[in-house]
């Protein structure tokens, strides 16, 4: 059975464009924009996608950027994936800033909101918000869940380390070191590790959640600048990390030994997985365009042009 914290479909295709301020349906074969939708209070960030497909929920963040968001969000937007249109809202209220979703086993929405320093549990039906988790730092801006629903991790920006929070608890268990920072997090299917991006050098710790501890620290080839955004792909096979500021992208092997270069669009971002396995879509943040990536065979296919600044996408 899917995990709905690694969609991925044929039945569509939709991305969250930050800078225009607009939701964009896709066709999932060609690429193309088939349909934009707009007029949502500033701004839309990040993508979560309902374990049955119907639905896309998208949080208002605010009319900034992580560290400058004067006047920080609290909705999260829904989608009708079938209808294509928006379909109401959910408030977070009073908690700020919304912005990295992850979905728990029982098909909990968890909702970190940066400003309030809270991890949401949230009613993915009703918006209710069931829980308020303290997660000990105003910075935080993603989030991974593992698969049992037992732990959440949480990177936050520019304190020096990563959160681990009991979900049966709700409170924070550990703090994992982070010196320079942290840009990102991800976390492989099996919820074995999860992969923090060091803010600061081109490198990525990985961390055993059995202990969770650092186990390794591994350099990405070919990186002067740090790196940003991390996934696996939803079989396991492949960790993406892409670096916003090089423009680069690092294909690694699931056991993180080889690593092949990308070079992408200016200011690449998160990115989404086609059901057969291979295609990647990675999202160029800065060009207005997707880069449309063989995991296999390292390679580039072609670019396509899509919104003003994508930040987030997903097959569905």
């Amino acid at each position: 059975m899917e995990d709905a914290n690694f969609a991925t479909g044929s039945s569509g295709l939709i991305a969250v464009d930050k800078i225009g301020n607009q939701i964009l349906f896709l066709d999932p074969r060609t690429f193309a924009t088939a349909l934009t939708l707009d007029a949502f209070a500033p701004r839309v960030h990040e993508l979560a996608i309902s374990s049955d497909h119907q639905t896309a929920y998208v949080p208002i963040y605010g009319d900034g950027i992580h560290g400058k968001n004067p006047h920080p969000g609290h909705l999260i937007a829904l989608f009708d994936l079938v209808a294509r249109r928006h379909a109401g809202d959910f408030s977070t209220y009073p908690y700020l800033a919304p912005h990295g979703l992850r979905w728990g086993p029982q098909g909990q929405l968890y909702c970190v909101c940066e400003n309030s320093g809270v991890v949401l549990e949230m009613d993915a039906g009703t918006g209710i918000i069931r829980h308020v988790i303290e997660v000990g730092s105003d910075k935080a801006h993603r989030i991974e869940v593992t698969p049992d629903g037992s732990k959440l991790y949480s990177e936050n920006e520019e304190d020096t380390f990563g959160s681990v929070i009991d979900l049966k608890a709700r409170k924070r268990i550990k703090k994992i070191p982070a010196p320079n920072g942290l840009a990102g997090i991800g976390m492989s299917p099996d919820g074995k590790t999860i992969v923090l991006v060091d803010a600061k050098q081109p490198q990525i710790m990985v961390v055993d959640t059995a202990t969770d501890e650092i186990v390794r620290t591994v350099r990405l080839e070919g990186h002067e600048k740090a790196a940003q955004i991390a996934r696996y792909s939803p079989d396991g096979k492949y960790l993406i990390v892409t670096s916003y500021d090089a423009p680069l992208g690092t294909i690694f092997d699931a056991k993180l030994e080889t690593q092949k270069l990308l070079q992408l669009g200016r200011g690449p971002m998160n990115m989404a997985f086609h059901p057969d396995g291979r295609i990647l879509l990675t999202a160029n943040h800065d060009a207005g365009s997707l880069a449309v990536v063989d995991l296999e065979r390292a390679e580039v296919l072609r670019t396509v042009p899509a919104g003003v600044g994508i930040e987030t996408l997903s097959f569905y």
